[in-house]
Parts: C-alpha cells; sequence; structure tokens
C-alpha cells in the first residue's frame, strides 16, 4: 500500500508530495495534472520490471507505439539541470514469490524507495535520450518518524507489525567514490553486502536483483508491480477468452470471463462466484444473472448476463456502463486482488442518479482483506462523485506559476487537501499553499466559469 508519493521533473510535476490513504479521490479542471501524477504513480510501477526507456514507452501505449520520450520529462529534466526524482513510502506484503515461486517473508513491513535519473541527448539511442541511473536507496521508515494518519490507519499498522524489523538503515544504498558509482545491495541475512556497477545503468537495480535471497527487495518490487492503471477498452471487454486463458484481468478489461470461469471453477462450480458480482453491480444495472458459456469448437469462454427482463445477452451486445461496472466487480472478486487500482474519470458512461453506488462499489475495492491491503486512486471531474467521497479521502489538483531552472515561468500542478482534514493537519505546502475548503473545490466543478468569475 503506497502511503506518500514524492516526484520532481515528470511532465509539470516540481516538488510533489502527496499522502494517500486507502481512498483517494482528486478532483481539478483539465489540463492541470491529474493524469500526470498517475503517469507518474505508473512510470514508477513499470520501473520495477523494466528498463528507464521500455518504462517511458510504456506509459500510455498506442496502437503504433510510437512515443516521444520527452514528452514525460520536464524542461530541467531535459537540459540537464535537474535529474528526474521519485519516491514513494509503503506498506509491504506480508509476503512475496520469486519468479520460481518461492515465497518469502520481507523483514520490514514499512519502506521507502527512492530512484533518480539523469537524462542526457543522444542521437544514437532510440527516442534522442540516453537515461542513466543517478541515485537509488531503499530503507525502512519508522513508525515513530511517520506515523499513518489516515482514517483506519490502525488496520494497516497491523500489516506493518506483524514482521520483525532488522533495525538495518537500508536495503540498497547508492554510492560514487572518484569517478566510479555502485549500488550496494546489502544482505538481509549473514553475508557480504554485494555491489553492482550503476555507471550508465539503464534500470533499476531493484528491477534486477529481487529475489528471495532479498525478501524485503523483492517485497517492495512486488508491491510496486501490484499498482494496475486500468483504462478499459470496450473491445477489450468484449471480447472471448480462450479456454486455457490463465492471465489476470488486464488494465483494458480483457479476460474477465475466464478469471470468473477459473473462481468459479475452484469454487465446485456452485455459482457464488458470479453471483457475487452480480451482487456488487445489482444497485446500478439490473443484472438478473451471470454464466460463463464454453463453446467446445472455438475452445472458447464467453460472459453471457441477463438484464431485466430481457433474454440472456453475449457481452458484445452489452452497454460499455455495464461491462465497465462488471469488470471492476470482477475485480473485487478475485481473491488474490491487492495492491493499488488507478482509475481516470470512474464516472463515465455512468447515470448521474448512480454516481454514490458507483462510489460504494470502488470504495469497497479499497477495504483490506484479512490477508492484503487493498487501495484505489481516482480522478475525477463529477460533482456528484465529489460529493459522495469524505473530506478525508479528498485531493484537489490546482495550477500555479513557477520559475524553472533557467529562470522562465512554467506552470506546475499542486496537490491541495481539504481544510481539516488528515492531509491538513500534517500539510507543509510552500509558496503560499494551503489547504481549501470543500464549498470552493465543488462550486469549481458544478460551475467552473461561474466560479472563476
Amino acid at each position: 500500500m503506497l502511503t506518500r508519493f514524492e516526484v520532481t521533473g515528470f511532465k509539470n510535476l516540481v516538488g510533489v508530495v502527496v499522502d494517500f490513504g486507502p481512498f483517494t479521490c482528486i478532483a481539478g479542471p483539465n489540463a492541470v495534472g491529474k493524469s500526470n501524477l498517475l503517469n507518474a504513480l505508473e512510470f514508477l510501477s513499470l520501473l520495477s520490471c523494466n528498463s528507464f526507456h521500455d518504462a517511458c514507452v510504456q506509459v500510455r501505449p498506442t496502437a503504433q507505439q510510437q512515443f516521444d520520450v520527452a514528452a514525460l520529462l520536464s524542461a530541467d529534466v531535459l537540459a540537464g539541470r535537474s535529474h528526474l526524482c521519485l519516491a514513494a513510502e509503503m506498506i509491504l506484503p506480508p509476503r512475496a514469490e520469486d519468479e520460481f515461486g518461492q515465497a518469502v517473508a520481507p523483514s520490514c513491513g514499512y519502506v521507502r524507495y527512492e530512484v533518480q535519473i539523469a537524462v542526457q541527448r543522444d542521437v544514437a539511442v532510440p527516442g534522442g535520450l540516453r537515461m542513466r541511473l543517478a541515485g537509488e536507496r531503499l530503507s525502512p521508515v519508522s513508525g515513530d518518524e511517520r506515523p499513518l494518519r489516515f482514517p483506519g490507519a490502525d488496520t494497516c499498522s497491523r500489516f506493518i507489525g506483524s514482521r520483525p524489523d532488522d533495525s538495518r538503515d537500508c536495503y540498497l544504498d547508492y554510492e560514487t567514490s572518484g569517478n566510479k558509482s555502485v549500488v550496494l545491495v546489502h544482505r538481509e541475512a549473514s553475508g557480504r553486502s554485494r555491489q553492482v556497477l550503476a555507471d550508465g545503468a539503464q534500470r533499476t537495480v531493484l528491477s534486477a536483483v529481487a529475489s528471495a535471497e532479498y525478501p524485503t527487495i523483492l517485497a517492495a518490487r512486488t508491491e510496486m508491480a501490484s499498482w494496475r492503471f486500468l483504462a478499459l477498452e470496450p473491445s477489450a471487454m468484449r471480447a472471448p477468452d480462450d479456454l486455457m486463458e490463465r492471465r489476470p484481468i488486464t488494465a483494458a478489461g480483457a479476460h474477465v470471463a475466464a478469471a470468473l470461469y477459473r473462481q468459479d471453477l475452484a469454487a465446485g462450480r456452485d455459482g457464488a462466484v458470479l453471483r457475487r458480482v452480480c451482487d456488487a453491480v445489482s444497485t446500478m444495472v439490473d443484472i438478473r444473472s451471470l454464466s460463463i458459456v464454453e463453446d467446445p469448437v472455438r475452445q472458447a469462454l464467453e460472459l453471457r448476463a441477463q438484464v431485466g427482463d430481457s433474454p440472456e445477452l453475449p457481452a458484445r451486445a452489452l452497454s460499455d456502463g455495464t461491462l465497465r461496472l462488471l469488470t471492476l466487480a470482477a475485480i473485487g472478486a478475485a481473491p488474490d486482488y491487492s495492491g493499488m487500482l488507478c482509475l481516470e474519470e470512474p464516472e463515465n458512461g455512468i447515470h448521474p442518479a448512480k454516481i454514490a453506488d458507483l462510489y460504494n462499489l470502488l470504495h469497497d475495492l479499497s477495504e483490506p482483506t484479512a490477508q492484503h491491503l487493498r487501495q484505489v486512486v481516482v480522478n475525477t471531474h463529477s460533482p456528484y462523485l465529489f460529493q459522495c467521497a469524505d473530506d478525508d479521502e479528498l485531493l484537489c489538483a490546482v495550477g500555479r506559476t513557477a520559475r524553472g531552472g533557467d529562470g522562465a515561468r512554467i506552470r506546475v500542478a499542486d496537490f491541495h487537501p481539504l481544510a481539516g482534514t488528515w492531509r491538513a493537519r500534517g500539510w507543509r505546502g510552500g509558496d503560499g499553499i494551503r489547504p481549501v475548503p470543500r464549498s470552493a473545490v465543488l462550486a469549481y466543478l458544478k460551475n467552473p466559469q461561474l466560479a472563476a468569475d
């Protein structure tokens, strides 16, 4: 579970510090930076398993797979005046598995991960930019130093306290000596630390050495890799699945039929999983029944639903809004669903009268289970969704003018807490930034022109 995120040098995010709880709703104008914050989170997640360049390409991928890496970076980073800096404080899962299925328990439950990336122009590499590792550190976070303050923190604290702490200073540390830079990888058992040469490295050391030999590093990588960024596509949600499909539900919403089929099969084909999905969306869509139909000729699986009194319909005949709701409910029904779920404008395709029920569905996805912490982050323009959320769950994205490293005026984004909330009580904003009243944000969402006047 992510509790704090810091970023500088990604698009228009400069000196951004955001505290997260189990459910966070970010509201604000178009083009201010709400999506950029989610993109920066996705980039950090991708760095846990990919090279710097591949992570850039996979942020909001396009069908043509042609992407300008420079579009993700600030002018100061592109000019070499500063590095792209990202940091995340997170509660780790109680166990993690390496690629061979070996399960281990991290020795620390609450950590801080930092990475710095240097960029320079180089026409010899794809995209014309060479990215290299300029700093990396993974260290424990003390609950006394950074206590959890959001509502429900006691439940999350139990996940931290369930692991022993070996009281070490760090698990990864970047050092420079003369012209040589290395990352020290500290063993959690007895033995000498490993040195990894960092000069010119094209990926993080965390992404390369995470194994059962380093349980806390592996758990940090597992946590970051578990962050999901949904961009549901009707064509993906409507497509049938192969009978032998084993992949989880994707960010586009593919493989819902296969995921529900596997769960139903594991439960003895009693239909309980399908009924839970129906119940989860029943207040928004009158779905009487769900079924997964096997096609032995095509070796395919197809999701079917009865909506109201109509005959049972295949997924390809269901509306976009119905498919979105079913996909979210199917993700929530998965027994192994954990980590963070990020969505942009989840209210799209949903009637305003049903937004409160949508909020309840999303909020249920952020509730912890006995084995896992779960988390949801959404951004919205909807005053209805904003009204449903508690003050403690809300952030307001606001643009402001600042000075770049070359003295030029640039437009950057800030994320304000609401007045009187747990975030506001620990607010460290500078440059005159203050918590904002709920009424001001709601007035803008209802009538942007009137609020501006």
